[in-house]
C-alpha cells in the first residue's frame, strides 16, 4: 500500500503494482521579450530595472497592470494580484487598487487604497509624499514646474487646473480616461479605504503533466466562462464592454490588444479587443502499457493489455489545473462481450462523493462521451481539482479515453512571441524526468500586419538541457496574432478532436446549391456559374435571403464567409443566425464588403443569442443599399471545427 498527498487536495491509494512515475512537475514557459507573471518576484524583476526612480517604478507597474487587466466585475478572488493577472484579466476599481497595492508593496513602495463617492483608486508613497493613480481609468497627473511629479489627490483637490490643463500641457498618460470617464471627478476630496491584499494559497505553477497530457493556452474565447464571473446579458463571458474605446487608449498598450478583436462578442460593442480567454487540459494515456499509471492515477484490480485496460476493478484519474476550471468532457471507447460487462463512469470534486456520469454496456466496441461540468465547475470561486473513475465490470475492456478539461485564463499574461528574435525558456521542477518524458513547447500564430495568412507553428521538444530555444518572427510594427501555446508531455495516444472536419453549410459553386433559399421580393436571385448573385436596383433598408435548416453548430469555433462585392461602392452585409425558429434567439454579424472579394472569419461565440445546437435559419442581408442598388456574389459559408469534443 502506498499513499500520496498532492497539492493538499488528492489523497489516493495504490493497490496495484508500482510503476515509474514520470510526470513533469511545474512546467513553465517564459521568454526574454515578455514578463514572467508567475510570482511577485518575477513581475518585479521583469518590469523594473536598475536605476529607476520610485516614480518610474510606479508608472511601469501601472502600465504592466493596465496592459493585462480591464474593468469588468468583482469576484472575491480578484483582490489577489497574481490571480487577477494570470487568470481573471479583469476586475472593478476597488480590487484594481488593491492589486496595485500588492504589486507596489512587492517592489518596496508603500501604497494605500483611497476613494471618493462612486469610485476607488490608489496612491503610492515615495519621495516623502503620496502620489495618485487609477489603472481603472488610465489616470494620473503630473504637477507643473521644473521638477514635476505625479500629483497626490490632495494636490488635485487643491488645484483642479492641474487636471483641466493636463492634456494640453502633456502632463498625463496617453489616452487618459479612454472609456468616457470625467477626469475632473478626481478633484474631489478622498478618504482612505485601504483594502487588504488577498494572498491565496495558489500558484500558476501548481500542476504536473503526465505522459499523454497537454496544457493548451488559447488567445481566444470559446464560450466556457466561470459562472458568476460575468453578466449573462454580455454574452458568453467577461468582456470589456467599452471595447471600441480601446482604440483611443495608450497606443503602446493597444498594440497588444488589437490582434484579438472579436466582432459582436457581446451586445454592447461591435468589436471587443479584451475579453475572456479559454484553454484546455487534455489527457489521453496509453492504456496498453504501464504509462497509464503516470502521475497520481491509481488502479485497483485492472491491468494493461494489448487491447486496453482489462480486469474487474477501477481506474481513478485525478485532474489538477492551475487556472479556473470551466468545463469537462471525456470520450472513451469500451468493448463489452457479455450481458454483465460494463464500464461505469463517475466523477468527484472532493474524492469522497462520487456522481454517476454514464454507464457503458453496449455490445461490441462503442464510443461514449460524458459531460463532467456538473462536478468540475463551481460558481464564482473556481475549482482547480477533480477526479474521474472508471469501474470495469465483467470482461469489459476500456480501450482508451480522452479527457478534456476547459479552463479560463488571461492570455494577456501569457508569454507571447514578439517580432524578431525571442528566446523561449522552459522551467520544470524535475528536469531529470525529461529524458523519459520529453516535453514539447508549441506556439501557433499568424503574422502581422493583417493576420490573414496561414497559421504558423514553432515547436521545440525538450529531453534535457539546455532548456531554451530561439523563435524568430518577421519584423513588423504590429504584433503577431497568437493562436495558442501548448505544453505537451510525450504524445497523446488518442485525439478524437483531430477527427473533426470542416462543415460546408453551402457551396454556391454548384447551381443546385441555391435550392431552398428564399428572398425578399426586392432581391433578384440568380446563379452565374461561380456563385449566388444577390441584386437589388434601388435604395432599401435591409433586403435579405434566407435558408431554413435544422443544424447543430455546437463544437465549431469559426464561421468563414466568402463573398464578392461586384459594385464600386462599399456595401455592408449581415449574417443572421436563428435557432429554434425564435426571433429572440437570432444573432447578427455585420460584414463589410468593399469592392472585390473578401473572406471573413469570425468566432461562433459571436452568435451569443443563438443556441448553436439548434440552428434553424440563416439569412444574408444587404444593409441600407445605395440609391442605385448593389450586387453581391456569395461563394461559400463554412464552419471550422474547434477543439470541442
Amino acid at each position: 500500500m502506498r499513499t500520496v498527498l498532492r497539492y493538499g487536495a488528492l489523497l489516493l491509494a495504490f493497490t496495484f503494482f508500482t510503476a515509474l512515475r514520470a510526470e513533469v512537475a511545474s512546467p513553465w514557459v517564459s521568454t526574454d521579450r515578455t514578463i514572467d507573471t508567475s510570482s511577485y518576484q518575477s513581475i518585479v524583476k521583469g518590469v523594473l530595472h536598475e536605476g529607476m526612480t520610485d516614480e518610474q517604478k510606479s508608472i511601469a507597474l501601472f502600465n504592466f497592470f493596465r496592459q493585462r487587466v480591464y474593468h469588468y466585475k468583482n469576484i472575491p478572488e480578484s483582490r489577489d494580484p497574481l490571480m487577477t493577472v494570470n487568470v481573471l484579466g479583469n476586475t472593478l476599481c476597488g480590487s484594481q487598487g488593491t492589486c496595485m497595492k500588492g504589486l507596489l508593496d512587492a517592489a518596496g513602495i508603500k501604497a494605500r487604497v483611497v476613494s471618493h463617492p462612486g469610485h476607488t483608486f490608489y496612491e503610492a508613497f515615495y519621495d516623502g509624499q503620496w502620489h495618485g493613480f487609477d489603472t481603472f481609468t488610465n489616470f494620473y497627473i503630473l504637477t507643473r514646474g521644473d521638477k514635476p511629479h505625479v500629483a497626490s489627490f490632495e494636490e488635485l483637490h487643491a488645484d483642479p487646473t492641474l487636471i483641466t490643463e493636463a492634456q494640453k500641457e502633456n502632463r498625463c498618460p496617453a489616452g487618459i480616461c479612454p472609456c468616457g470617464d470625467d477626469p475632473m471627478a478626481f478633484k474631489d476630496a478622498i478618504q482612505v479605504t485601504d483594502y487588504e491584499v488577498l494572498k491565496l494559497k495558489w500558484s500558476v505553477k501548481s500542476f504536473s503533466l503526465r505522459k499523454g497530457e497537454e496544457l493548451v493556452r488559447s488567445w481566444w474565447p470559446d464560450g466556457h466562462a466561470l459562472p458568476g464571473t460575468y453578466e449573462l446579458q454580455h454574452g458568453s463571458g467577461p468582456i470589456h464592454t467599452c471595447g471600441t474605446h480601446d482604440r483611443g487608449d495608450n497606443p503602446e498598450l493597444y498594440k497588444y490588444w488589437e490582434p484579438y478583436g472579436v466582432v459582436r462578442l457581446g451586445p454592447t460593442t461591435s468589436v471587443s479587443y479584451r475579453h475572456i480567454f479559454n484553454g484546455y487540459l487534455n489527457y489521453a494515456p496509453n492504456l496498453t502499457t504501464d504509462d497509464f499509471l503516470d502521475g497520481q492515477t491509481t488502479a485497483t484490480g485492472v491491468k494493461s493489455s494489448p487491447n486496453g485496460l482489462v480486469g474487474a476493478g477501477s481506474l481513478t484519474v485525478p485532474v489538477t489545473c492551475p487556472y479556473y476550471i470551466t468545463g469537462g468532457t471525456v470520450s472513451f471507447e469500451v468493448t463489452c462481450a457479455d450481458d454483465g460487462d460494463a464500464v461505469e463512469l463517475t466523477a468527484s470534486a472532493d474524492g469522497k462523493t462520487w456522481a454517476p456520469i454514464l454507464s457503458a454496456n453496449e455490445k461490441a466496441l462503442k464510443r461514449y462521451k460524458g459531460d463532467l461540468s456538473s462536478v468540475a465547475v463551481a460558481n464564482t470561486t473556481a475549482l482547480h481539482n477533480y477526479q474521474i473513475k472508471f469501474e470495469l465490470k465483467g470482461k469489459a475492456t476500456l480501450k482508451g479515453f480522452y479527457l478534456r478539461t476547459n479552463f479560463q485564463h488571461n492570455a494577456m499574461a501569457a508569454p507571447h512571441l514578439m517580432p524578431g528574435k525571442n528566446v523561449v525558456s522552459l522551467e520544470v521542477a524535475n528536469a531529470d524526468v525529461l529524458a523519459k518524458s520529453p516535453l514539447s513547447v508549441v506556439y501557433r500564430y499568424k503574422d502581422a500586419p493583417d493576420w490573414k495568412g496561414d497559421v504558423k507553428t514553432v515547436e521545440h521538444s525538450f529531453a534535457g538541457a539546455p532548456l531554451t530555444f530561439d523563435a524568430v518572427l518577421p519584423e513588423s510594427a504590429k504584433l503577431p496574432q497568437m493562436q495558442d501555446l501548448t505544453l505537451r508531455c510525450g504524445t497523446l495516444s488518442w485525439d478524437p478532436t483531430a477527427e473533426r472536419k470542416a462543415k460546408t453549410i453551402v457551396d454556391f459553386g454548384v447551381a443546385k446549391s441555391t435550392e431552398g433559399w428564399t428572398a425578399d421580393n426586392t432581391v433578384a436571385l440568380s446563379h452565374d456559374g461561380t456563385g449566388l448573385l444577390m441584386e437589388v436596383t434601388k435604395e432599401l433598408p435591409g433586403p435579405q435571403i434566407s435558408l431554413a435548416l435544422k443544424d447543430d453548430w455546437k463544437g465549431y469555433k469559426e464561421i468563414v464567409i466568402e463573398y464578392e462585392n461586384l459594385g464600386a461602392q462599399r456595401q455592408n452585409m449581415a449574417l443572421r443566425v436563428t435557432s429554434n425558429d425564435n426571433k429572440k434567439e437570432e444573432s447578427e454579424i455585420q460584414l463589410p464588403a468593399a469592392a472585390g472579394k473578401e473572406s471573413m472569419v469570425f468566432p461562433t461565440v459571436s452568435l451569443f443569442k443563438t443556441k448553436l445546437n439548434a440552428v434553424s435559419k440563416i439569412s444574408l442581408a444587404m444593409l441600407k443599399t445605395p440609391k442605385e442598388g448593389c450586387k453581391l456574389r456569395i461563394l461559400r459559408i463554412v464552419l471550422i471545427p474547434g477543439p470541442e469534443l
